[in-house]
C-alpha cells in the first residue's frame, strides 16, 4: 500500500511539473541579488547577464520587493550584467567567472540623476569560499587545476585528491574514511556511477578515466552538501560539468610519453632493483566553436591511450641470487613445471618478465542550443571503450595471496583481461517560465559492458601449489572468477525540479527516477580448481592419477539444459523532495529540506529452493531465496545554514545536519540470484580421496551432476526481508575567515553516523554450539563449522557452504577535523594547503561475492557479530599543499609551475593466523592473541612433510618476543587481540611536480601555443632515495600458523614460521620496503599544441 501511494504521488508530481525542473546534481551556476534606490526596492527592474564567450543571454526582471534570480547559467565567464529601469541610469558590471554550483550575490542601488554616474553603487559578492550557498564540506576543483596540476593516470582521482579528507584505496577515491563504494559520480548531470559495484567508478577495473580530462571545466566534491536535491551517496557527491563550445573555435592536440627509462631503477638504500619494460603513450583532441553564433555550439573531445605494464618486479631466484625483489621460488623448478604443462598441451606462459596490457579509447560530444534568453537545451553523448589485464584474484589462495611475492611467483595463464566498455546519453533542458519560476530537466540513459578474459586462453582447472608454510608458491590455469564471468548494466535517469522565487524563500518541489537493469554471470571456479601442499605432490597426481590435493573445488549449472544460469536483477529508485532555502537577512542563510527515496528491488531469477525452506538455521532462522526485501521509503531530512557574521564578507559560520541516503551496489543484491542453490551446485573438498588431477575440466562435471530439486550441494546468499538501502546521519560546522595578505582559512568538523548500514551473516554456523580456549586467548571454538554441511548430503539436507544473510546494522561512524589555507591570484592561480585528522570505523568495508565480504573480514570472537573496527579507508593523519604559478614574459614565452604535495599515513593491515583456529571452516581471518609473555603462547616448530625446523621453543619464542617488541602495534597490544585494520603503514610524503613551457604568437586574432611538459612524480625520491618510499607488510596474514591443540594442556599450539625457509631466515620486521613504481621517482614527457 505505501509503495503504491509512493508512486501515485511521484506520477502526480511528474503530470504536474511536466518539463518543470531543476537538475538533481548540479551542472550550472547562478546570480541572485537586490535592486534599490535611495527610497527602497525597485520592483520591475531589467537584468540581463551575457555570457560574453558565447553571447548566451540570461534576461529576467526584479520582483516586488527588488530581489531576482538568474538560475542555471553556464559556468565559466566573463559574465556582463545590466541593470535597467525607466528613469535610471543603466548599470553594467562585470563577473569574471562563475563557478560551478556558486550562487554568486550582485546588489545594484540605482539614483534617479541619470547624469550622476557615482551614485550608481553595486556589492557583488563572487567568492567560492564565502558564498551564502556554501554550508558543508566540499571542494572545487577549478578548470585551472586540472589544465596545470601534475597527472599521472588522467584520472578523476589526480584532481580529487585536493580534496583534504580523500582517500584511495583499491583505485577508487573514498572521502572522510567512508567507503569507496558510498560515492556518486555524475558528469553533466548524467549518472556515472559503476552501478553494480565491482569497483568504484566507470572504468576502475581497467585503471582508466571514461572522459578525456582536457574535456573537464570544473570538478566539485559534495561531502556534506545539505541542499535536499543531492542524493544517492554516504561518501561523497563528485560533480563534473565538461566543456561548452563558444563564439570561437577552440582546440588542443596533446600527446603525453612514459616508459622505464622514466623510472628510478633503484629503491631504497641503494639496492638495485630495475623496473620491467614498459611505456604509457596516450594522444588527446579537444575541438569546440560555434554551429550558429550566439546560438548553437559544439564541443568534440577524444583520448587514446595505450600502456604496458611490468607483471611483477619480482623474479625467480636462480644460482641463489638475493635481493629485494628476488623470490624464493626457484627458477629451474618453474620452468621444469612449464615444459610439464606444455607438454599437456596447455602453455602456461611466462612467470616473470611479462607486461600487463591496458588500451582504452574514450570519445565525447556535447551541442549546445540557446533558444531564446529564457530556455536552454543540452545534448551529451559519452563513448568508452577499454581493456586490462589483471594479476590473478587473492580470494580463495593459500595465505590469501596468489600474486607474485618474495614467497612465490605465479603463471601469466593464472592472470585475466578485464574490458569496460559504456555508452550514455544525456539530455538536459533548463527554461525560466518567469521570474519566480524556473526548471531544469535531466535524462539520461548508461549502457554499461563489462567481461572478462582468460590470460590462458582454452579452459585448464586452476591449481595452486603451496611453499611448506602454506604461503603460495606458484599458481597457474584459469583465473577462479573468470569463467563467463560478464556483466551488462542499463540505467535510465530522470531529474525534474521546480523552483519557486517568493521574496526571500527559494522553494525546490523535486522528483528524480533512477532504474537499473543487470545481468551477472559469475560462477567460481567454474573449470576446478585445486590446491597442492608441494610441486611434488602436484607431479605426483598428475603422474600417477593419485589423489592428494589438499583441496579440490568446483561449481557447475544444474539448470535442465545445462546452460549457464545468469543473473538478473533490477532496482527503482523514486524520490520526492521539498525544500525552502530562506534568506532571513542579508547576513543569514537557512535552508530546510525533506527527501523520501522509495527503493525497489526484484529479481527476474525468482525460483523458489523449497528444499532450503524447510530447513532451519541458526536459531531457528528460515531462509527463502525468492524473496527480496519489499519496498521501502527511507526519509531524509536537512537543516543547513551559512551565517556571514558582521555582515563584512570576513567571517563565515556555516554546517548542517541531517540524513543522507546512498545506495549498495546491485552486485550485492545480484548475489541472492547466483546463490540460490537452484541454478549452481558446487563441491569445495578438503583432501580429497578421488580426485586426482586432469586438465579435463569436466571430468569431475557430471559425478554429482543434480537438477535443481535434487541438489545437494551450494553456497546460499539472500536479503533480509526489511533490508534498507545504506544511511548515514552527517553533521558539520565550519568557520571560514579572511586572514591578512588574501587568505582564506578554514576550520571544519564533520561527523557521520551509520543509521543503516551492512553487514552479513553466516546462518549456517552454529554460533550456539562453540567452547571457549584454553588458555589467555579465550575466544569461541565451534565444535562444528556448519549446520548443514558435508557428510552424506541429500536434497533434503544438502551440503550448504555458506548461507550468508545480508542486514543493517547501526554501528560505524567518522569524524573529520580539517583545517586548510588557500588563496587565489589573478589568472585564476593559486596555492593551498590542509590537514585532516580522521577516525572511521566500520563493521563492514565492502567487497563484490557475499560470502568474501563474510569470509574475509577478520575477527578475534563471533565471526557473525557486528563488532565494529578501523576501517580499510581509514587515513588517520594527511597533510596535502598544493601551488600554481604561472609567467609569461618577452610576448611569447611562458613557464607554468606546479606541484601537489601529500604527506599521509600507509596502507592498513591486520595481524591473523594461518590456519583456522575457532574451527569455522575460514582460514586466515583469525586475529592473534598477542602473547605478554611466553607463559601465553605454546611454540611448535614448523615442521612440514618437506621441511624441518630445528628450532627449539625458547629459540621461537626469542625470535617472537623480538618480532613483537619492533612492532610498536603489535607491542601496544600485549595481553589483547590484534584489531582488524590495527596495522598502519609508514607515514609517506611524495611530492609530484609539472613544468610546463608556453611558446605563443598570435595570427589573425587567435593565439596559439604550443607547449611542453615535464612532470615529475615523487619528486622528492629524486632527490634522495630514501625518500617517498612506502613500505608494505611482510607478513600480517600468517605471522603466526595454528597447529592444533596440544593434547596434554588442552591449548592451542602455533608456530613462527621462518620469513625465507629455504635459508631459515627468521621475520624480524613488520615491513618491507616497497619496490614497485610507488616507491620510486617518475617522469612523463607531454606535449600540446593550443589555439584559441
Amino acid at each position: 500500500m505505501k509503495k503504491h501511494l509512493f508512486l501515485f504521488l511521484f506520477t502526480t508530481i511528474l503530470i504536474l511539473s511536466g518539463q518543470l525542473v531543476r537538475a538533481q546534481n548540479e551542472t550550472t551556476a547562478s546570480i541572485n541579488g537586490l535592486v534599490a534606490d535611495a527610497g527602497g526596492p525597485i520592483a520591475g527592474a531589467s537584468v540581463i547577464a551575457v555570457h560574453e564567450p558565447s553571447g548566451t543571454r540570461y534576461a529576467t526582471s526584479t520582483r516586488s520587493d527588488g530581489r531576482y534570480n538568474l538560475p542555471a547559467m553556464r559556468i565559466g565567464g566573463p559574465y556582463s550584467v545590466t541593470v535597467s529601469f525607466v528613469g535610471y541610469k543603466s548599470n553594467t558590471d562585470r563577473i569574471e567567472k562563475l563557478a560551478l554550483s556558486q550562487n554568486a550575490t550582485l546588489n545594484v542601488k540605482l539614483s534617479e540623476d541619470a547624469n550622476n554616474l557615482s551614485e550608481v553603487t553595486v556589492t557583488a559578492t563572487q567568492s567560492k569560499v564565502f558564498n551564502s550557498g556554501r554550508t558543508g564540506a566540499a571542494q572545487n576543483i577549478s578548470r585551472t587545476a586540472i589544465q596545470n596540476l601534475p597527472t599521472l593516470n588522467r584520472s578523476f582521482t589526480d584532481f580529487v585528491k585536493l580534496t583534504p579528507q580523500f582517500s584511495v584505496q583499491f583505485g577508487s577515491p573514498s572521502f572522510a574514511g567512508r567507503s569507496n563504494v558510498g560515492n556518486n559520480f555524475t558528469v553533466d548531470g548524467a549518472l556515472f556511477n559503476n552501478a553494480f559495484g565491482l569497483q568504484g567508478t566507470i572504468g576502475s577495473q581497467t585503471g582508466s578515466q571514461p572522459i578525456n580530462m582536457d574535456a573537464f571545466e570544473e570538478i566539485n566534491v559534495n561531502i556534506a552538501p545539505y541542499d535536499i536535491r543531492q542524493s544517492g551517496f554516504t561518501g561523497a557527491a563528485i560533480n563534473a560539468v565538461t566543456k561548452s563550445g563558444t563564439n570561437e573555435f577552440q582546440g588542443t592536440l596533446n600527446s603525453y610519453f612514459r616508459n622505464q627509462d622514466l623510472v628510478s631503477d633503484y629503491n631504497y638504500a641503494g639496492l638495485k632493483a630495475p623496473v620491467t619494460n614498459f611505456n604509457l603513450k596516450g594522444y588527446g583532441l579537444t575541438l569546440g566553436g560555434p554551429i550558429i553564433k550566439n546560438k548553437l555550439f559544439f564541443f568534440l573531445s577524444g583520448e587514446l591511450e595505450r600502456r604496458t605494464d611490468p607483471g611483477t618486479g619480482f623474479v625467480a631466484s636462480r644460482d641463489g641470487s638475493t635481493g629485494p625483489n628476488v623470490s624464493q621460488v626457484k627458477a629451474e623448478n618453474l620452468d621444469a613445471l612449464s615444459t610439464y604443462l606444455q607438454g599437456l598441451g596447455y602453455n602456461p606462459g611466462p612467470y616473470q618478465n611479462y607486461a600487463l596490457n591496458t588500451r582504452s579509447d574514450k570519445l565525447s560530444a556535447k551541442v549546445d542550443y540557446n533558444i531564446d534568453d529564457k530556455n536552454t537545451l543540452s545534448l551529451k553523448y559519452f563513448y568508452f571503450r577499454s581493456y586490462k589485464d589483471i594479476l590473478p584474484s587473492n580470494s580463495g589462495a593459500p595465505a590469501n595471496n596468489r600474486q607474485p611475492s618474495r614467497q612465490g611467483l605465479p603463471f601469466q595463464s593464472a592472470g585475466y583481461g578485464i574490458n569496460n566498455n559504456m555508452d550514455n546519453l544525456n539530455l538536459e533542458f533548463r527554461t525560466r517560465i518567469s521570474n519566480t519560476v524556473s526548471n531544469q530537466l535531466t535524462v539520461g540513459f548508461n549502457n554499461m559492458n563489462d567481461f572478462r578474459e582468460s590470460k590462458g586462453g582454452k579452459p585448464f582447472p586452476l591449481v595452486d601449489i603451496m611453499n611448506s608454510d602454506g604461503t603460495s608458491s606458484t599458481a597457474f590455469g584459469y583465473e577462479p572468477f573468470t569463467a563467463f564471468n560478464t556483466l551488462k548494466t542499463k540505467v535510465y535517469q530522470v531529474t525534474d525540479n521546480l523552483n519557486i522565487y517568493a521574496g526571500r524563500h527559494e522553494i525546490t518541489l523535486g522528483f528524480n527516477y533512477e532504474g537499473y537493469r543487470t545481468l551477472n554471470g559469475f560462477a567460481p571456479n567454474y573449470y576446478g580448481a585445486y590446491s597442492f601442499k608441494s610441486l611434488d605432490d602436484f607431479y605426483a597426481s598428475a603422474k600417477t592419477g593419485v589423489s592428494n590435493a589438499a583441496n579440490y573445488s568446483i561449481q557447475y549449472s544444474v539448470m535442465p539444459d545445462g546452460s549457464f544460469p545468469y543473473a538478473k536483477t533490477q532496482s527503482n529508485i523514486y524520490g520526492l523532495y521539498i525544500q525552502d532555502a530562506f534568506t532571513i537577512s542579508d547576513q543569514f542563510k537557512l535552508t530546510a529540506g525533506l527527501r523520501a527515496d522509495l527503493t525497489d528491488i526484484s529479481s527476474s531469477s525468482t525460483l523458489r529452493n523449497e528444499n532450503v525452506e524447510n530447513l532451519s538455521f541458526v536459531n531457528g532462522e528460515k531462509i527463502d531465496v525468492s524473496r527480496y526485501p519489499k519496498a521501502s521509503i527511507l526519509w531524509s531530512p536537512r537543516l543547513g545554514f551559512n551565517w556571514n557574521v558582521n555582515n563584512e564578507g570576513k567571517t563565515q559560520v556555516r554546517g548542517g545536519t541531517g540524513l543522507f541516503t546512498g545506495r549498495p551496489p546491485l552486485v550485492w543484491i545480484s548475489n541472492q540470484s547466483s546463490n540460490n542453490g537452484v541454478q549452481f551446485g558446487s563441491e569445495s573438498i578438503a583432501n580429497p580421496t578421488n580426485r586426482p588431477f586432469t586438465p579435463d575440466v569436466d571430468a569431475y562435471r557430471n559425478v554429482n551432476k543434480s537438477t535443481a530439486s535434487s541438489n545437494t550441494a551450494y553456497n546460499l546468499a539472500v536479503t533480509a526481508p526489511n533490508f534498507k538501502f545504506m544511511q548515514v546521519w552527517r553533521s558539520n560546522l565550519a568557520i571560514d575567515q579572511k586572514l591578512p595578505g588574501g587568505v582564506n582559512g578554514t576550520i571544519e568538523a564533520l561527523y557521520s553516523k551509520d543509521i543503516n548500514s551492512v553487514y552479513f551473516r553466516n546462518v549456517n554456523l552454529n554460533t550456539n554450539d562453540a567452547t571457549p580456549l584454553v588458555g589467555a586467548d579465550n575466544r569461541p571454538i565451534y565444535k562444528s563449522s556448519r549446520i548443514y554441511g558435508p557428510g552424506t548430503p541429500t536434497p533434503a539436507k544438502p551440503n550448504i557452504s555458506d548461507a550468508i544473510v545480508m542486514t543493517n546494522t547501526n554501528k560505524g561512524y567518522s569524524l573529520s577535523l580539517t583545517g586548510t589555507l588557500s588563496k587565489e591570484f589573478k589568472g585564476g592561480f593559486f596555492a593551498t594547503a590542509g590537514y585532516t585528522y580522521t577516525d572511521s570505523r566500520s563493521v563492514n568495508d565492502g567487497g563484490t561475492i557475499a560470502q568474501s565480504m563474510w569470509r574475509d573480514r577478520q575477527v578475534s570472537g563471533d565471526p557473525n557479530s557486528d563488532a565494529m573496527s578501523y576501517s580499510t579507508y581509514m587515513v588517520k593523519s594527511r597533510f596535502i599543499a598544493s601551488m600554481v604559478y604561472r609567467k609569461e614574459y618577452i610576448n611569447h614565452l611562458g613557464t607554468t609551475i606546479s606541484m601537489f604535495y601529500q604527506l599521509q599515513d600507509g596502507f592498513r593491515y591486520s595481524y591473523t593466523y594461518g590456519g583456522d583456529l575457532n574451527n569455522d571452516g575460514l582460514k586466515g581471518n583469525d586475529l592473534i592473541y598477542v602473547p605478554r609473555n611466553k607463559s601465553e603462547i605454546v611454540l611448535v616448530p614448523e615442521i612440514t612433510d618437506k621441511t624441518t625446523d630445528l628450532r627449539t621453543p625458547d629459540q621461537i619464542w626469542s625470535q617472537l618476543d623480538s618480532y613483537i617488541s619492533q612492532d610498536n602495534y603489535l607491542n601496544k597490544r600485549r595481553g589483547t587481540y590484534a584489531q582488524r585494520n590495527g596495522l598502519v603503514g609508514n607515514m609517506v610524503g611524495t611530492l609530484d611536480l609539472r613544468i610546463a613551457q608556453d611558446l605563443f604568437t598570435t595570427v589573425s586574432n587567435k593565439k596559439h601555443s604550443l607547449q611542453i611538459t615535464f612532470d615529475v612524480f615523487n619528486f622528492g625520491n629524486l632527490i634522495n632515495k630514501t625518500w617517498g618510499v612506502p613500505k608494505f607488510a611482510n607478513r600480517a596474514n600468517g605471522v603466526l600458523n595454528y597447529k592444533g591443540i596440544d593434547p596434554a594442556t588442552g591449548k592451542p599450539t602455533f608456530s613462527f614460521p621462518y620469513m625465507d625457509a629455504t635459508n631459515a631466515s627468521p621475520m624480524v620486521n613488520s615491513f618491507s620496503n616497497s619496490i614497485d613504481e610507488t616507491a620510486r621517482w617518475r617522469m612523463q614527457f607531454g606535449i600540446k599544441y593550443r589555439f584559441n
